[in-house]
């Protein structure tokens, strides 16, 4: 799709850049669990040669290149032994639904991993990275109609969506994003890493 196509080249550089610190940063690191992850978040994953992959979408494992593994889980509720080297998210614990939910998300990372990474974008950057739409993410959840999401976000103007799948798309894109005191109060014994586009803040990563 011509939305997905546009979002991958703005955010390539980005995603390039995260993935040079993580591997520097956390060498050593043999077992993964990535909560919310997808395979193609690891195109080479030879730096973790163990990485267990957690979502709530089904998933066949013969589709897994080696060295993968799936579990079709609530990554707020695992039930995974805590037996990992780094427990890792990207872009993730902003989906999950409440303040409560979240909570739960971090407690269940810091308690699967010996270390931590865990990405989100900036609450306050202007622009939503999910639809690349100047300060919708600002604006109350119940102005988000077919008629603004349609009219008013990027993807809305390059997919054309009907009520009914604008209706699908906020229902699975139940946002509530996160400040850096916020991701702080979940993660109080990581640092904070700021990720910055022409000065601002775009996103923050609790790791230790």
């Amino acid at each position: 799709m011509a939305f997905t196509r546009f979002y991958g080249t703005v955010g390539g550089y980005f995603r390039r850049r995260r993935q040079a610190w993580l591997l520097s940063e956390f060498v050593g690191c043999r077992t993964v669990v990535d909560l919310g992850g997808t395979a193609e978040s690891w195109p080479s994953q030879g730096k973790f040669p163990n990485i267990t992959l957690v979502n709530v979408t089904p998933k066949s494992p013969d589709s897994l290149p080696s060295g993968l593994s799936y579990l079709q889980a609530d990554a707020c509720h695992t039930e995974l032994s805590p037996s990992y080297d780094l427990a890792y998210s990207n872009s993730a614990i902003e989906h999950v639904g409440s303040w409560e939910r979240q909570q739960e998300f971090a407690a269940e990372m810091r308690r699967l991993g010996r270390r931590i990474y865990c990405q989100t974008p900036n609450r306050w950057f202007p622009i939503e990275t999910h639809y690349l739409t100047l300060f919708l993410h600002w604006l109350p959840r119940r102005m988000f109609a077919h008629r603004l999401h349609r009219w008013f976000t990027l993807q809305g103007l390059a997919e054309r969506p009907r009520p009914e799948e604008s209706a699908k798309i906020r229902q699975r894109e139940s946002l509530r994003l996160l400040t850096r005191r916020e991701l702080q109060q979940l993660f109080p014994e990581c640092h904070i890493r700021v990720e910055r586009f022409l000065g601002w803040p775009k996103s923050y990563a609790a790791w230790k």
